[in-house]
């Protein structure tokens, strides 16, 4: 019965990070769709609203979902730095003439979403590291509250 106990409580440890991982993803996707159909852009969206929802969401999930879930719910900080290095780097820095055109050709949520399977390899790779150098044994962590 203690087992069941355990599981249950290291249940609820997820559903708070799990929780707040999915809101920082739909709200990162709700300013992608309130930008894009804002008159003064250019931006459209191709096909259904509903398919775009899906494809920004999923890729959302990747691209920011992770990072927040792995700081939060594993103390693993390493994915959510480079995270925030995307975010400045593809809003901000794209549209200084040194790095980019200064025009904004294209808003920085495309590169953001569609980069996200190379996002991935590398949160995975940087929390590994992180997780090497902290000597933790993740295993343990699921069992602990």
């Amino acid at each position: 019965m203690s087992a069941l106990h355990r599981w249950r409580s290291s249940l609820s440890t997820w559903k708070r990070p799990l929780a707040i991982s999915i809101a920082a993803t739909l709200l990162y996707s709700t300013a992608m769709f309130v930008y894009s159909v804002l008159p003064s852009t250019n931006v459209s969206i191709s096909g259904t609203l509903w398919h775009a929802l899906a494809l920004s969401t999923g890729f959302g999930l990747v691209t920011i979902g992770i990072p927040v879930f792995l700081w939060l719910r594993y103390d693993i900080r390493s994915p959510g730095v480079l995270l925030v290095g995307i975010l400045v780097f593809w809003h901000v820095l794209v549209y200084i003439p040194p790095i980019g055109s200064g025009q904004g050709d294209s808003p920085g949520f495309l590169f953001v979403f569609v980069w996200a399977p190379i996002y991935l390899v590398a949160y995975i790779l940087l929390a590994t590291i992180e997780h090497r150098l902290r000597g933790r044994n993740l295993f343990a962590s699921f069992s602990t509250p």
